[in-house]
């Protein structure tokens, strides 16, 4: 087995090696401890916690104020949830007292106003030593050793600043992370290289609670059970490590009604596998069994009842309803020989002995590491198992070493001599493909910097191209898409089920993936960046659809499709995309302010000030709501001088989309109040609804800078300083107006701010 004494050695490697993060407590009071850390161990870290982090937020490792203001996105999130109400949630066991409110927005408020945030203008064009964050490192893992790791799972939530989660300030070392790559290296080169006879069924049950469920109210905390009382479904998230065949069992029984028995659909990943047909009592459930081919990696299974049947006027009153039950998910496998991955393929058709264990380390550990290695770490690596164990047990050593070493876990960048210094062939190939693949660099790519050719534009812009080309592109759809359009809200969105009874875990689950493959669409096919706004296509699944009008689209796969005629205008590029519409709007309604928010922020990359504390929310009485339209009701907030600079453009741009309901159904009036979607900014001419509001976007090309400026940030790892804008400015003077996504990346690859190394402006 691997020893268990080189978890110690590499945790005094890491200290020794990074420095001190800052966990120490501050020397003297401040307000944060004595107002904010109250609210936060008393009302957050209940699910926001490292183990639990719900929506993907861990508020758990600000030891201090210094931590706390390394991330002011999070902070502003918890501003805008605060004035809301939003959190904690109505259902929640214990609230924060009005005055707890008043005084953690207050120090939110003073934070940003007195200057003292982590802003990037202290640490001038310097990207700072950087953890891998979850993604990074789960796509790392994959693409070394063949094993998806389910990081999301079981590491705790990346810090978010700037609107990202691969800001280095943000991507702190919590105590509880060094624990959890231990613990991950282990399993991680277990699973690389197993030992004989290890590949065992795994059996993985998910009970009902833990069950995704298409409208919650159909678990039952009383039965432990799932009861399907209409047309729905039950969904397990699941990684497997290994490709194989796999059985996948559930428990279920069924209340039978009319001329058919209860059917249950087994879908995975959306796709249909196979519709069983229960037999079984309701009350006497009974195992059935499906089996499916699994390829290593993320998948989601669903257990949907597909014929829902009720009839009240049944002669048998016991046969007028069909439900279905369910007590459990499991998956089983993999069934017989799983297939080698391609990293145990090399290590098993290598030579035999030591020499083949020393190629096969050679070569991983410079993937890893990304950089060329000397031949006494080989040595050193070959040393850490026991004197007696075998060469596999070796390897497996030596692999949970390369793991959690702050070689692989952290891309350092020596600091220059002078105020700058350009980046090393090794260190360019490792921004690459961070910025492009959320990995370490391939073989090619460290060839390519080995012998300097990556230096030159005759060999960087050619591997961008190919890079770009490349499947594990994608993973910028996934990653820079989804924060760039703050796709992330919508897990946490939780709109009214009696106002909106359309919406379910199946639905919210395709507006993510609309919004995803749309933009690696753009991207892949070499379309302008304009496109995101103006495209006359996107991609549904039945459902979604269903949701937007579109006929002749039948399954749960999701589609590419042409706007029919009469939506185009409403609904082309990410505007019209319902996903950003319900994560931006409130549970019950819209809000043209969140709206108009997410426009400025994510869209022109220019998200307004902070509101000043104690401003007071919209009154949402049912007097208020009943005598005044939205529009007339924020026409009144924005008499208020101190609310009107911001809001004249924020309410403009939220109401252009006020068509929109709370989960972007296109709707004509709201309650009594015909919609007015006209809408009017402090500079500029008026216009109308989300065709005249895309106009206005494309227009004056603030749209492409404000995409460049959120590009920029996420490949750079830091925010933006003046110089950065000036930066700015030249690209997007230099580019034309039909400027493709592949374009933009060729653009900022090529800037000294990401080819080069900065010092903090205080050490210049």
């Amino acid at each position: 087995m691997i020893p268990r004494l080189y978890p110690t050695a590499v945790f005094t490697l890491i200290l020794a090696g990074i420095g001190s993060f800052g966990s120490g407590e501050s020397s003297a009071p401040d307000k944060f401890a004595r107002d904010v850390v109250p609210v936060l161990t008393g009302h957050c870290y209940e699910c926001h916690n490292a183990v639990k982090s719900k929506g993907d937020i861990d508020m758990s490792g600000f030891l201090n104020e210094e931590q706390a203001l390394t991330q002011p996105e999070l902070w502003d999130l918890v501003r805008e949830v605060l004035e809301d109400g939003e959190m904690p949630p109505r259902k929640a066991a214990s609230h924060p007292s009005p005055e707890e409110v008043e005084l953690t927005l207050k120090w939110i408020e003073e934070s940003f106003e007195s200057g003292q945030m982590l802003r990037p203008e202290r640490l001038p064009g310097r990207t700072t030593m950087r953890r891998l964050n979850r993604a990074e490192y789960r796509y790392a893992v994959l693409d070394l050793f063949g094993v998806d790791y389910p990081t999301v799972d079981r590491l705790p939530a990346d810090g978010v600043a700037h609107g990202f989660d691969v800001i280095g300030e943000a991507l702190t070392m919590p105590p509880i992370l060094f624990e959890k790559y231990f613990e991950a290296a282990e399993q991680i080169a277990r699973a690389a290289l197993p030992s004989a006879g290890e590949e065992t069924l795994q059996t993985r049950r998910f009970a009902a609670e833990e069950l995704e469920l298409s409208d919650p109210d159909h678990y039952s905390e009383r039965a432990k059970a799932v009861y399907l009382f209409s047309n729905g479904s039950a969904t397990a998230r699941v990684s497997v490590e290994r490709s194989g065949e796999y059985l996948v069992r559930v428990m279920t029984g069924a209340q039978q009604a009319g001329d058919e028995l209860a059917k249950l659909r087994i879908s995975v990943d959306n796709k249909p596998v196979e519709v069983i047909e229960v037999e079984a009592e309701l009350r006497d459930p009974a195992e059935r069994d499906v089996r499916v081919v699994l390829e290593m990696g993320s998948h989601s299974i669903a257990a949907s009842f597909i014929n829902d049947y009720y009839n009240p006027d049944a002669p048998d009153p016991n046969r007028r309803d069909r439900n279905l039950g369910l007590a459990w998910i499991e998956l089983v496998g993999p069934l017989g020989a799983p297939t080698n991955t391609a990293f145990q393929s090399r290590f098993m058709n290598g030579a035999e002995g030591t020499r083949k264990s020393r190629e096969v380390l050679q070569e991983v550990v410079t993937l890893a590491w990304r950089s060329p290695l000397e031949e006494q770490t080989i040595n050193a690596l070959l040393q850490i198992a026991e004197p007696e164990a075998d060469e596999n047990e070796r390897v497996r050593s030596a692999l949970a070493a390369i793991l959690t070493s702050p070689r692989f876990l952290f891309r350092v960048e020596p600091e220059p001599q002078d105020s700058w210094r350009a980046l090393n062939g090794f260190e360019l190939a490792t921004r690459l493909a961070a910025f492009l693949w959320n990995s370490v660099p391939d073989a090619e790519l460290l060839d390519m910097a080995t012998t300097g050719e990556l230096l030159r534009s005759s060999g960087l812009e050619p591997q961008v191209r190919r890079m770009l080309r490349d499947a594990r592109a994608s993973r910028l759809s996934s990653g820079f898409a989804n924060q760039w359009l703050q796709l992330g809200r919508l897990s946490d969105s939780d709109p009214d089920a009696a106002r909106f009874p359309t919406f379910n875990a199946d639905l919210r689950q395709a507006m993510e993936r609309e919004s995803e493959l749309f933009f690696e669409a753009i991207l892949r096919e070499n379309r302008p960046v304009d496109e995101l706004l103006s495209a006359d296509f996107t991609f549904v699944n039945e459902a979604l659809a269903k949701h937007y009008g579109i006929l002749g689209v039948s399954g749960q796969a999701m589609q590419r499709v042409p706007w029919p005629a009469s939506l185009i205008d409403r609904r082309c590029g990410v505007l019209g995309q319902a996903g950003s519409l319900t994560a931006s709007s409130q549970p019950t309604r819209t809000s043209p302010v969140k709206r108009g928010k997410w426009v400025m922020d994510s869209l022109l990359g220019t998200p307004p000030s902070p509101p000043p504390p104690g401003v007071g929310a919209l009154d949402e009485s049912h007097k208020a709501t009943s005598s005044a339209s939205i529009r007339e009701r924020l026409a009144a907030h924005r008499a208020n001088p101190e609310c009107a600079t911001c809001h004249d453009s924020m309410d403009g741009l939220g109401l252009a989309l006020e068509n929109f309901n709370a989960i972007g159904l296109w709707r004509d009036s709201d309650g009594d109040f015909a919609i007015d979607a006209n809408a009017q900014l402090p500079t500029g001419p008026a216009f109308e609804g989300p065709a005249g509001l895309r106009d206005r976007l494309l227009g004056d090309g603030s749209f492409r800078r404000g995409l460049l400026r959120h590009l920029m940030t996420y490949a750079l790892g830091r925010g933006l300083v003046d110089h950065d804008e000036d930066e700015l400015d030249k690209l997007i003077q230099g580019l034309p107006s039909d400027v493709s996504l592949s374009q933009l990346i060729q653009a900022i690859v090529r800037t000294d701010a990401f080819q080069r190394h900065y010092r903090d402006s205080e050490q210049s």
